[in-house]
């Protein structure tokens, strides 16, 4: 899978931005990012601001998503 495979998703109490498959975001909660992370909110592409782009990747669903 890719980066654009993947919507961003946030961990509501680390921060970080994770990278959720699309296919799983796309559907209804509970959304698990790549690395086994819960996350709460999905909003957005991996590849974008709200992923790669944050303040705080998830350095574990860059490595996964092979970015």
């Amino acid at each position: 899978m890719t980066s654009s495979d993947h919507a961003a998703g946030r961990d509501q109490d680390s921060g970080l931005a994770h990278a959720v498959p699309r296919d799983s975001a796309d559907g209804p909660p509970p959304w698990v990012a790549a690395c086994g992370t819960p996350v709460a909110v999905v909003q957005g592409s991996w590849a974008g601001r709200r992923g790669l782009g944050s303040s705080s990747p998830c350095s574990e669903c860059a490595r996964r998503v092979g970015v």
